[in-house]
């Protein structure tokens, strides 16, 4: 068999690990646009707080509650890239992972995404 040929066993295999890191991502970016929700929550806490006079304690938690899964949403983006990476060097260890810049570009920006987001949630107050 010559080596431009795919066996459709070994790429069925490879397209399901994209789909993996797909999920991976996906659930990344769910946790973060859960964070941002409770973030924006202490925001309008905050604001809240001011027009009535009144302390409001949740507002400051919401903030690192907030930025707490912005950074976990980060993780579990790295984690799934990781295990993903390392999958695909089961799958075919003579060529290892294919070249999937698309893919690398798409999971660095989720992971940045969810840092620079924690930071300036953080930073906001």
């Amino acid at each position: 068999m010559p080596d431009d040929k795919v066996q459709p066993a070994l790429l069925q295999a490879r397209l399901a690990n994209e789909r993996t890191l797909l999920a991976w991502l996906r659930t990344a970016v769910a946790l973060m646009g859960f964070g941002l929700m409770v973030a924006r929550l202490g925001v309008f806490l905050d604001t809240l707080g001011r027009a009535t006079h009144d302390q409001v304690r949740a507002a400051g938690q919401s903030r690192w509650t907030g930025a707490a899964l912005l950074i976990t949403g980060s993780i579990v983006a790295i984690i799934g890239y990781h295990r993903v990476r390392a999958y695909a060097k089961v799958i075919d260890p003579q060529r290892g992972p294919p070249g999937d810049r698309g893919l690398d570009l798409t999971a660095g920006l989720v992971i940045l995404l969810g840092a620079g987001l924690a930071t300036f949630v953080v930073a906001m107050y």
